[in-house]
């Protein structure tokens, strides 16, 4: 029973993005996310109990999701430089195609809430993986999650305010692996340890 009722939980979540995605937030409302379960809206309120909480379910879903995917490409790589552009082309691609995401939680109550348990947390999960570099000595030490904010900032470069303030297409491909390429060379100046041997692994 209680498989199943996650099952549908994760359904709602999933089925609430893509309206949200579709028609905007604001235009989103709890009846049109409960024709589109396929249910009465009593039994979408059994789950959810306002459409900020089911926003609330939808943003920590997708970050969690994200940041294990994000983590097992970066570690799916041969060696630390290509991890660090694989994982830049990823975030980047990703961050971008949720814009609109972020521009609707800046606009809500929820904001800090989401970025104290949810956003925080995941980039917390890049620090702690830096943090064990670190140890292994293939980084230099210094502050772990100043480390991750570096890696954060120069990998964004201005590809964000651009899709944020629609001056440009900012999900060229070309822009984004030049922007995660050379992300990945100048964090490396700073906090490679010694040069990457050979065929190292992650």
């Amino acid at each position: 029973m209680r498989v199943r009722k996650e099952e549908k939980r994760l359904e709602i979540i999933a089925i609430a993005a893509g309206l949200f995605d579709e028609l905007g937030y604001e235009r989103t409302s709890m009846s049109a996310i409960s024709a589109r379960v396929g249910g009465s809206k009593a039994t979408l309120y059994g789950y959810f109990s306002s459409k900020e909480d089911l926003l609330r379910a939808v943003l920590n879903h997708d970050v969690n999701e994200e940041a294990d995917r994000l983590l097992h490409e970066f570690l799916a790589e041969k060696d630390l430089r290509s991890g660090l552009v694989r994982l830049g082309i990823s975030y980047l691609s990703r961050h971008q195609s949720r814009a609109a995401s972020i521009r609707t939680v800046a606009n809500q109550p929820i904001a800090r809430e989401f970025y104290e348990t949810a956003l925080r947390p995941a980039w917390q999960r890049l620090a702690d993986r830096f943090a064990l570099m670190m140890k292994e000595g293939r980084l230099n030490f210094a502050d772990p999650w100043t480390t991750a904010m570096h890696w954060k900032g120069l990998t964004e470069w201005d590809l964000l305010e651009r899709h944020l303030l629609f001056a440009k297409d900012a999900s060229d491909p070309n822009d984004i692996v030049t922007a995660a390429t050379a992300a990945a060379d100048a964090f490396l100046k700073v906090y490679a340890a010694v040069p990457e041997p050979q065929g190292a692994t992650l």
